[in-house]
């Protein structure tokens, strides 16, 4: 059930879910976080800056989603509009809707203010969210009223400039609700956010999801692409997944026979779903998994839904249809002359319902062509979308694309009206049309250019499509450009964009290339060819005008982040392969020049107790989770060793003594002194026991040693780099292991320092520690153990606890046993730092939780079994010093 229902506007309704939800999780964006007190607090803040600004909309202008949803709510909590600014669009788009809607406040990150100062209009005050303080004015907030405007949402628009879209406070929330209903939202749903938020699909994932208290997980299709988006749901564990079906299917291609277990709803929208996209959600989705088809528009964001399961008894066939309207709304389809059209026939959707959008900003003569009182309906309003459409003997909606000049290229609505402006202000340009085309689809998927060059003009696509960029959004632009004597026209002078439509938009003659320059240029220029068919690529050669389109880009660019480790983002500013090429090297520079991967970094530095240090596994990565850290209680510090060598900068120790004598200089730095607490991985347990030998000889207080399934037997140094690797990026696949190893100067750094440890391991001859240890170890190393190989190392008092059947259950802190054995380890040692210190032990340890904090279904730590936390995607090991803080605090309040 949704939260809140009574209240009436956006700002009413956040401040109820944050009073019901306080401390669960509201937002995540790239490991930061915002729960439902804080988003609310931050949104107050906000809200309480710009209270005393002009009367006017708010416009925001963000990169990141998170800042900007607060952002979103802030505006809302005083009353004010919104109007979402995409910071990926031209300057002279922004400026168009800047000019139009003329914001009293400009919201903007810091990052970004140099630009929303030139973007704003005179008078407008422009702030950075990071330069707002929390709390300040205690003044009462105004509430919005029912019918007051929420927002402003732009589009493409016919007159070659893009129009404003309102929408009341009172529809946004009907809206919500009708999209959290059938999609069941609960508090325990983790909702994924794809879309940008200048598209008006986003708000049903923003609102939908924190009216119902759901965790909102942002995620940036555009800038990360596909490639990883597979491991981020899986890692994120997100339940409900939104997004346009090119995604979805751009996404299951990568996935093999692996399927997403964690979902249990899927909602597409924006492109026609088929038959064949509904065998995809079947094969990779659990069976109490929904697919509903959405129907939406920016003036009414749900016109219509269509729910199927995994039950076959009805299976769809062809194209889905959109199905049925929620309650409050209705659809009907009409003829030409205005009457109902019969059941099957086609004809005009038009929509009615109290709660579509006002009209258009400044723009009457859309109004009265849009929108109609609804003679039947006292209250309501009819909305003719332009759609072709009809409804079949069950009552289902079956939509059937756009009349006019308006088409739907992946999921956006474009009006070819304003890609033609644009195209007409192009140098050299003497006339041109635009035409929406399809490659051996059902449906359009790219728009293809036909113009008449000057007689002397240039006739250069790359030109043009960059000259256009300036102009137009990325999903505007033209896939392809085709120069003609003259445009063909009807008997009346029209244009014939039939006839058009039968030239083909690509042409074959052959081009002059300039070849690739090295060897990143040409690996790049290779994945053009082999996606699209090409030969010869040459470096200036444009992916798009070469026949690319969003399947293959997100195809190309999981093949850039398998292969350089980076992902590449802004494809659409200069898709050469030299443009491309470049961005890949600066990225990769830019990683390899970042600080050097600490040997020793803090996760958590509070508490008075004797901080833990823990000592890596073979690997040489660490991993502790906030789940294991709740175990330890709030006064126990706990920091952790990476080995050297990680980053590629130094070359790793050779030896266990010298790993040894590297950790205890960089722990020496952080704590000169006594009583030291040792804790160590699997295989570090010989690193540990070096180290506490050595701090003994010198007169050191070393509390006994906390071990977690140590070695049973010397491990023999006999596997291969290639299997190392593989084991890494298993370990990385799972979220366990962090350096950026696609990169192959990290892969080969990670593999040298694995290969430098079993080396070592294998070289080494230990000498015996006979002071107390504790052991949390498996049945399966228990049954093997080798006491020779143990007692010759740790010679003092054993104590060994079982706390799982397997290496990997005697490392994940939610075994059973692990937190009552755990628990007594750590009473029995701080009891000795307690002594050591002349002082009774703190009350460092926390009550052994009986569930997580948030359902296990629910929660990024509800993955498999591993390491000692692998319930955590957030483990600092493999992040740079200026990184961590972030990361970890992150992490530390999952």
């Amino acid at each position: 059930m949704t939260e809140g229902k009574g209240a009436v506007s956006i700002g009413e309704r956040l401040a109820r879910s944050a009073r019901r939800h306080a401390e669960r999780t509201a937002i995540i964006e790239r490991g930061a976080r915002l729960s439902y007190a804080e988003l609310a607090s931050t949104a107050d803040a906000i809200a309480h800056r710009i209270l005393p600004a002009r009367a006017g909309f708010v416009a925001l202008l963000f990169e990141n989603k998170l800042p900007a949803i607060a952002a979103i709510f802030g505006a809302s909590r005083c009353a004010r509009a919104y109007v979402p600014l995409d910071a990926g669009d031209p300057d002279e788009r922004l400026r168009l809707i800047v000019r139009d809607s003329e914001p009293a406040v400009l919201l903007t990150e810091r990052a970004l203010l140099a630009r929303g100062r030139a973007l704003a209009p005179a008078g407008c005050l422009v702030l950075a969210l990071e330069d707002i303080e929390p709390g300040g004015s205690r003044v009462d907030l105004p509430v919005a009223s029912t019918d007051a405007l929420a927002n402003l949402y732009y589009t493409s628009g016919s007159t070659g400039q893009p129009k404003g879209v309102s929408q009341t406070q009172r529809n946004v929330l009907f809206f919500a609700d009708a999209y959290a209903r059938t999609l069941s939202l609960v508090e325990t749903d983790r909702v994924s956010l794809l879309y940008t938020l200048s598209f008006s699909a986003s708000m049903m994932d923003i609102f939908g999801a924190l009216f119902s208290g759901a965790t909102l997980c942002a995620y940036d299709v555009r800038r990360d692409g596909v490639g990883p988006l597979g491991a981020w749901l899986d890692r994120e564990r997100v339940s409900v997944l939104h997004a346009v079906p090119t995604v979805f299917r751009g996404l299951l291609a990568g996935r093999g026979g692996r399927g997403f277990e964690h979902l249990r709803a899927v909602d597409l929208g924006g492109e026609t779903v088929f038959e064949s996209d509904v065998d995809l959600f079947r094969r990779h989705t659990g069976r109490g998994c929904m697919l509903v088809n959405h129907l939406a528009a920016t003036e009414a964001n749900v016109i219509a839904q269509y729910v199927v399961g995994h039950d076959r008894v009805r299976q769809p066939e062809g194209v889905l249809p959109v199905g049925r309207s929620p309650d409050g709304l209705s659809v009907q389809v009409r003829r030409e002359d205005g009457c109902e059209a019969a059941v099957g026939e086609v004809g005009n959707l038009v929509v009615s319902s109290a709660y579509l959008s006002p009209g258009y900003w400044h723009r009457p003569e859309l109004d009265a062509a849009a929108f109609s009182a609804d003679p039947g309906e006292g209250g309501a309003r009819r909305y003719f979308t332009g759609d072709l459409a009809r409804i079949d003997e069950d009552g289902n909606l079956h939509f059937l694309g756009r009349k006019g000049s308006r088409v739907k290229i992946r999921g956006q609505s474009i009006d070819l009206s304003e890609v033609e402006a644009a195209l007409a202000a192009c140098p050299d340009v003497v006339e041109s049309a635009v035409v929406a085309a399809q490659d051996g689809g059902a449906e359009p998927d790219r728009l293809v250019a036909y113009l008449v060059a000057a007689g002397d003009g240039a006739r250069d696509p790359l030109a043009l499509r960059r000259h256009m960029a300036k102009r137009l959004p990325s999903y505007m632009l033209p896939g392809g450009f085709v120069f003609l004597e003259a445009l063909p026209r009807t008997a009346t002078g029209k244009i014939d964009r039939n006839a058009l439509a039968l030239i083909p938009s690509r042409s074959d003659r052959p081009r002059s290339t300039d070849p690739p320059r090295d060897d990143l240029e040409r690996e790049v220029a290779a994945m053009f060819g082999q996606l699209l068919q090409r030969s010869p690529v040459g470096r200036d050669d444009d992916f798009f005008l070469l026949g690319g389109d969003s399947l293959s880009l997100f195809e190309l660019q999981s093949r850039v982040l398998d292969r350089f480790g980076v992902s590449v983002a802004k494809f659409y500013e200069d898709a050469t392969v030299a443009g491309i090429a470049t961005r890949i090297g600066r990225s990769r520079d830019a990683t390899r020049a970042a600080e050097a991967m600490p040997v020793l970094f803090a996760i958590k530095e509070s508490g008075s107790a004797p901080p833990m240090f823990i000592v890596h596994g073979r690997l040489g990565q660490p991993f502790v989770s906030p789940h294991f850290l709740s175990l330890l209680g709030d006064d126990l510090p706990v920091w952790a060793f990476q080995a050297r060598g990680l980053d590629g900068r130094d070359e790793p120790n050779a030896t266990i003594e010298a790993m040894a004598a590297d950790y205890l200089n960089e722990m020496r730095r952080q704590r000169p002194h006594g009583p030291y607490f040792l804790a160590a991985l699997c295989a570090g347990a010989l690193i540990a026991s070096v180290m506490a030998r050595a701090l003994r000889d010198t007169g050191e207080t070393v509390l006994p040693l906390l071990l977690f399934d140590p070695p049973e037997a010397r491990m023999r140094a006999s596997v291969s780099d290639q299997d190392l690797l593989l084991r890494i990026r298993a370990r990385k696949d799972d979220g366990r292991f962090l350096t950026p190893i696609d990169d192959p100067h990290y892969a080969t750094a990670a593999v040298r320092a694995a290969r430098a440890f079993e080396l070592a391991i294998w070289q080494h001859e230990p000498k015996a520690y006979d002071r107390p240890v504790y052991m949390l170890s498996s049945r399966q190393r228990m049954a093997k153990a080798n006491p020779r190989y143990l007692n010759r190392i740790f010679t003092g008092s054993i104590e060994r606890f079982e706390v799982g059947t397997t290496h990997a259950e005697a490392l994940d802190p939610r075994t059973p046993a692990f937190a009552q054995h755990l628990r007594r380890c750590l009473e029995l040692i701080l009891a000795g730092a307690g002594k050591a210190s002349n002082a009774a032990p703190a009350p460092l340890i926390a009550p052994a939780p009986t569930r997580p904090r948030e359902p296990p279904s629910s929660s990024p730590e509800a993955n498999p079994p591993g390491y000692l936390g692998a319930d955590l995607r957030h483990a600092a090991g493999g992040i740079p010093n200026s990184r961590l803080n972030a990361r970890l605090n992150a992490a530390s309040d999952s």
